[in-house]
């Protein structure tokens, strides 16, 4: 079955005579080969012409819940650096401008914005894009990268970037599925599929070839003093918790969870803390961590130096005690940033950001000792 123009379509509706039909159905076919005419509304077959709906898919089906395709443990190629992206593009001709596919052969269950925040990790981008894209197309869904890239100079803001991410996507279209991934991480089995479940969001990274493919748990070193050591209290209950469950490297929220846990806190300017701060937004909310697939996520990860401009924050311990009280106050609700650039690369779209700077006041503050869990908070005009 062949599908025409909404042109041909009117053409077709308005000649009563069936001979200038066929020649105007004939005509059409032609243009459309030319891609003078994209693909539309009215279907012809051997015998007839049929006028359908715009609205109409031609593949009803609904994409296997576990693809075929899938090929179980995969083989890490990290000579991807020294490709060119057209040569990447050109073993993913199916991925069309901007890393945006869908696939053809049946209707997508979701609709995921893979999220990568970056900064001069040019290099690692390449390698993770030539690895994932075919798997991320083996697994049949629809999705499109977008990758946040902040402007340089001052201190990286991870979680900041993922915020922008967001709202940059939900302006593209309407995903209902956002997967926060770091740009050195290689998944190693294609059976840990890259969707978003209603229920609980997900967390797929814990098992880390460099860490022995461990979970990364740890206790919170903030506590109330002089009670139960090494155990984070929520600040109102005082009701102690478990341990921390890692919550970054490749996360995963629907649309819906996002919106309750009010996205990542914006407040943490360097290296560490954003991901345990949204943990404790996501168990707040009454949400369990889940990993469906257990050891068959497992990566790789991508062996780079530590930037300079990423120094570890100090104040990180004590801004997470305060992260389930301080949900509603700061974080998606209250995001600045100004888009410098946003183009659509032939595997990726590249949007630049001015996510801003820390005041010297938070900087006062984030050099605070790690173990000082009483300072005052700057929570004014720091969002």
């Amino acid at each position: 079955m062949v599908y025409m123009n909404s042109f041909c379509t009117m053409l077709v509706r308005h000649i009563l005579d069936t001979r200038y039909q066929l020649i105007f159905t004939i005509a059409c076919f032609g243009l459309i080969s030319y891609g003078i005419l994209s693909d539309g509304p009215v279907a012809c077959t051997d015998n007839k012409t049929e006028i359908v709906s715009s609205e109409s898919n031609p593949y009803p089906q609904s994409c296997a819940a576990h693809p075929s395709k899938l090929r179980g443990n995969l083989k890490i190629i990290r000579n991807f650096s020294d490709h060119s992206w057209d040569e990447i593009a050109n073993a993913n001709r199916d991925v069309s401008i901007g890393g945006k596919y869908a696939p053809v052969i049946c209707s997508p269950r979701h609709k995921v914005a893979i999220i990568i925040p970056l900064r001069r990790r040019e290099a690692h981008l390449k390698i993770l894009l030539g690895h994932m894209h075919p798997i991320w197309q083996r697994q049949e869904i629809a999705y499109k990268v977008f990758v946040i890239t902040q402007v340089e100079g001052g201190l990286f803001n991870r979680a900041k970037l993922l915020n922008v991410g967001v709202a940059e996507a939900k302006k593209d279209d309407s995903y209902d599925c956002f997967v926060f991934h770091d740009v050195d991480l290689l998944l190693e089995d294609d059976r840990c599929l890259y969707w978003c479940a209603e229920r609980n969001p997900r967390q797929i990274s814990k098992y880390i070839r460099k860490f022995g493919y461990s979970p990364l748990n740890y206790t919170a070193r903030c506590h109330e003093y002089k009670k139960t050591p090494l155990q984070f209290f929520w600040p109102w209950k005082k009701v102690p918790l478990p341990p921390v469950e890692n919550f970054g490297g490749v996360s995963m929220l629907h649309a819906t969870q996002f919106q309750n846990i009010n996205g990542l806190s914006n407040l943490y300017w360097g290296w560490g803390g954003e991901d345990d701060d949204m943990y404790f937004r996501v168990k707040s909310k009454g949400y369990e961590v889940s990993n469906p697939y257990g050891r068959k996520c497992s990566f790789r990860m991508i062996a780079h130096e530590h930037e300079s401009q990423n120094e570890e924050n100090s104040a990180r311990h004590l801004l997470i005690r305060h992260a389930a009280a301080r949900m509603y106050l700061e974080g998606y609700n209250t995001l600045r940033y100004e888009i410098l650039s946003h183009d659509k690369n032939r595997m990726y779209t590249n949007i630049t950001a001015n996510v801003g700077f820390p005041s010297r006041r938070m900087m006062r503050f984030m050099r605070t000792s790690e173990n000082n869990c009483f300072s005052k908070m700057p929570w004014e005009g720091h969002y």
